[in-house]
C-alpha cells in the first residue's frame, strides 16, 4: 500500500508539470509529408510564383495564372478538409478564403503575398508543424547531396544551365536569380523536396530523410549566394534562418541597422546556416530583446513586455547558458536572478523599478559577453563535476548506508544498479535533445523541473515513512519482524529507483556543461577530462566517507539524520523544480521578500516556498505525531 500511494503521488505531480503550460495545448505535430505541411508548400508555391508572373498589374501567362488558380483553390481545398467545423477553426479557414479571394481578383504581389504569408502561418500553429531541422545542417552532406541527386538539372552552381536542364520544359529553377531567391526560404525548398513541384520535372525527395531534405534545403539557399561578400557575423537562429526568405531576412537585418544588410544576409546564407553564430551573437540579441521589454513596458504594454523578457531568457540567454556557467557559475547565476527580478518589475507595474532592473540586467548580460575571468579547465571541470554530483551523492550515500544499517547488505546492489543506469541514460537524453529531437528552451526547462518534482516526492515520501519510525521502542525486535515486509523486492525497486532519480537529474546537466567547457578549452581537453575524474573521485569520497559516519550512530539517530537529509533534498529539489517552471513561463512569477538560498533551491517566489513549508509541516506532524502514538508503538512491540 505504501509503495503504492508513493507511484501514485509521484505520478500526480509529474502530470501536474506536465500540465502547466504557458498557452492551451497544441495538437501533435502533423506528420512530415502530411496534408496540412501540402497545404503550407502550396500557400509558399503561389506567393513566389504569382510574383514572378505579375506584370504592370496583370498575369504575364494566362496559363501561368491558371496554375496558380488552381494551386490556390487545392490548397483552400486541402485546408477545409483538414480544419474541424465550428468557430475553433474560423481564423485559418478565413485565412485560406482570403488567398484565393485575391488570386482570383488578380490583386497586387504584395497583397497576395500577405494573404499566403497570413494562412501559412495561421496552418503551422494550427497543426503544429516543423519548420527548423531537428539539427542544424552538416555542409558536407549537403554538398554530396546535392552533387548526387540535383547538379545533372540545376548545374554544380545552381545555375540550371546543363544539358539536360536545356531539354525541360518547364526549365529546372535556377537559385542565382535574385527573383526568385527573395521570397524563397530553405522551408520552402523542403517541402518542395517532399512533395515535388507539379508541371514540372521536379519529383518528390520523399525518400530521402527529413535531415537529408534539409541538408539540401539550406545548400540551395547557400548556391543562392555563393560568391557574394560576406560581412558577418550577425545574429539569426536557426530557426529564423529555416522559415524566413531572403525579403523578410533582409528586413529584419534593415530594422536591426546592420551597416551592410546585403552582406549580413550572404554570411547568414553562407556560414551561419551551417556552423551557427558565435556565442557573443546570442548575448547581443538577448540585450535587444530586453530592451524591447523595457520599450514595451514604458508604452504601455506589460504583456508584451513581459513576453519580450521571456523570449530573452529562453531563445537568447539560455542556449548560452551551459557555456557561461562553464566559465563563471556565479555571474550566470546573477543573470538568471536579474531576468527573474525583472518580470518581477513588470509584474508589479512599477516603470522606475522595471527601468532599474532592465539596466541592471543588461550590465551583467554585457559582463557575461566580455572573456572575464580566466578559465582554468582543470580547476572548471573539477568544480562542475562536484558541485553537480554532490546532491546525487549525498542521497545515494544514505541509501547504502541505510540498508546496511537494516542488516541487508544484498540491497546495495539495487542502489548501485540505479545510479550506474542513470549514468547512460542521462548521456542519451542529453544526445536525444540534441540531435534526435527538436526540443524548445521551455520544453527542456519542463522537463528538468519534471524529474526535480519526481524526485521530491519520492524523496519526502521515504523520508516522511522513516521520521515516522524514529521513536519506535525496541528497534532490532521491530526491524527483525518487519525487514522481510519493508525490503521485499518491491521496494528494492523503489530504493533503485529513487537512485536512479537521483544521479538521473544531475547527469545530463553535466554532460552538456562538460562539452561546453571542451568548446571553450580546445587545446586543452586533456586538463578537463583530469578536472573531470579529480571531481568525480572527490564526489565518490564524500559518500563513501559521510555513509561510513553514519553507519556509526545509533539506530533512532541515523533514521533522523537520514530522513533529515532526505527531506532537505526533498526541498531543494522541489524549489529547482518550482524555479524551472516559473522561469520557462509555465507559472506566473509571484514575488515575495524573503532571503534567497540558491544551493538550497530557495528563492523567493511564493509558489515555491509554498510547496517548500508544506513539505516541511507535513515532516513536522510526521515527526510530532510519532512522538505522541510512542507508549501505544511501544506496547505493541512487547
Amino acid at each position: 500500500m505504501k509503495l503504492k500511494f508513493i507511484f501514485n503521488m509521484a505520478a500526480a505531480v509529474w502530470l501536474a508539470a506536465v500540465g502547466c503550460a504557458r498557452v492551451p495545448a497544441s495538437p501533435p505535430s502533423a506528420a512530415d509529408g502530411g496534408d496540412a505541411e501540402r497545404v503550407v508548400a502550396l500557400l509558399d508555391y503561389v506567393s513566389a510564383d504569382y510574383a514572378l508572373n505579375a506584370r504592370n498589374g496583370v498575369p504575364a501567362s494566362r496559363e501561368e495564372y491558371e496554375e496558380q488558380l488552381r494551386f490556390a483553390a487545392d490548397a483552400r481545398r486541402l485546408g477545409d478538409g483538414l480544419l474541424a467545423p465550428g468557430p475553433g477553426d474560423d481564423g485559418p479557414r478565413r485565412r485560406l478564403a482570403e488567398m484565393e479571394s485575391r488570386v482570383r481578383a488578380q490583386a497586387s504581389p504584395e497583397a497576395v503575398a500577405e494573404a499566403c504569408r497570413a494562412a501559412r502561418e495561421e496552418m503551422i500553429v494550427r497543426f503544429g508543424l516543423r519548420t527548423t531541422p531537428a539539427e542544424r545542417p552538416t555542409l558536407a552532406r549537403a554538398q554530396q547531396l546535392y552533387a548526387e541527386a540535383c547538379a545533372i538539372c540545376h548545374g554544380p552552381r545552381g545555375e540550371a544551365d546543363t544539358e539536360r536542364a536545356r531539354q525541360l520544359d518547364p526549365a529546372p529553377a535556377r537559385f542565382r536569380s535574385p527573383e526568385r531567391l527573395r521570397d524563397l526560404s530553405p522551408f520552402r525548398v523542403y517541402n518542395s523536396l517532399t512533395f515535388g513541384v507539379p508541371g514540372t520535372a521536379m519529383a518528390s525527395f520523399e525518400s530521402l530523410s527529413p535531415a537529408d531534405r534539409w541538408n539540401l534545403a539550406f545548400y540551395v539557399m547557400r548556391l543562392g549566394h555563393d560568391a557574394e561578400p560576406q560581412r558577418g557575423p550577425v545574429d539569426l537562429t536557426l530557426p529564423e534562418l529555416a522559415s524566413r526568405s531572403d525579403r523578410e531576412l533582409l528586413q529584419e537585418l534593415q530594422r536591426d541597422g546592420y551597416p551592410d544588410p546585403a552582406g549580413a544576409l550572404a554570411w547568414a546564407r553562407q556560414e551561419a546556416a551551417f556552423g551557427g553564430a558565435p556565442a557573443g551573437m546570442g548575448l547581443d540579441r538577448t540585450r535587444r530583446m530586453v530592451r524591447q521589454a523595457r520599450e514595451a513596458f514604458a508604452e504601455g504594454r506589460p504583456q508584451d513586455a513581459d513576453r519580450f523578457t521571456l523570449d530573452a531568457y529562453l531563445q537568447g540567454f539560455e542556449p548560452q547558458e551551459a557555456r557561461l556557467r562553464a566559465r563563471d557559475a556565479g555571474a550566470t547565476a546573477a543573470v538568471e536572478a536579474g531576468f527573474r527580478d525583472l518580470r518581477t518589475a513588470i509584474s508589479r507595474g512599477d516603470r522606475a523599478i522595471v527601468d532599474r532592473q532592465a539596466q541592471r540586467l543588461d550590465g551583467l548580460l554585457a559582463a557575461s559577453g566580455t572573456a572575464g575571468r580566466p578559465l582554468v579547465p582543470f580547476a572548471a571541470a573539477f568544480l562542475i563535476y562536484l558541485r553537480e554530483g554532490l546532491e546525487a551523492a549525498l542521497l545515494v550515500g544514505a541509501l547504502l548506508a541505510g540498508v546496511r544499517r537494516l542488516g541487508r547488505p544484498d540491497a546495495r546492489r539495487y542502489v548501485h544498479a540505479g545510479w550506474l543506469a542513470a549514468l547512460p541514460a542521462g548521456l542519451a537524453t542529453w544526445w536525444i535533445f540534441q540531435r534526435a529531437v527538436a526540443v524548445r528552451a521551455d520544453e527542456r526547462e519542463l522537463v528538468e523541473a519534471g524529474v526535480a518534482l519526481l524526485a521530491a516526492t519520492v524523496l519526502f515520501s521515504v523520508s516522511f515513512w522513516m521520521i515516522s519510525k524514529i521513536e519506535a521502542r525496541r528497534w532490532t525486535g521491530y526491524l527483525r519482524r518487519r525487514l522481510e515486509e519493508s525490503l521485499n523486492r518491491r521496494h528494492l525497486t523503489m530504493l533503485a529507483g529513487l537512485s536512479f532519480l537521483a544521479v538521473y537529474r544531475e547527469a545530463a546537466e553535466t554532460v552538456l556543461f562538460t562539452q561546453a567547457l571542451l568548446l571553450e578549452c580546445a587545446g586543452q581537453r586533456g586538463h578537463v577530462w583530469a578536472g573531470a575524474a579529480a571531481g568525480l573521485l572527490a564526489v565518490m569520497g564524500l559518500a563513501v566517507a559521510m555513509s561510513r559516519t553514519v553507519t556509526r550512530l545509533p539506530v533512532g539517530p541515523f533514521f533522523a539524520v537520514s530522513s533529515a537529509l532526505m527531506c532537505a533534498l526533498a526541498i531543494s529539489f522541489a524549489g529547482s523544480g518550482i524555479y524551472d517552471l516559473v522561469a520557462a513561463g509555465y507559472l506566473a512569477p509571484r514575488p515575495v521578500t524573503f532571503p534567497e538560498i540558491p544551493w538550497m533551491g530557495i528563492h523567493p517566489d511564493l509558489t515555491g516556498l509554498v510547496v517548500q513549508l508544506t513539505i516541511v509541516a507535513a515532516i513536522a506532524a510526521a515527526a510530532v505525531t510519532t512522538r505522541r502514538r510512542r507508549p501505544a508503538e511501544a506496547g505493541q512491540d512487547r
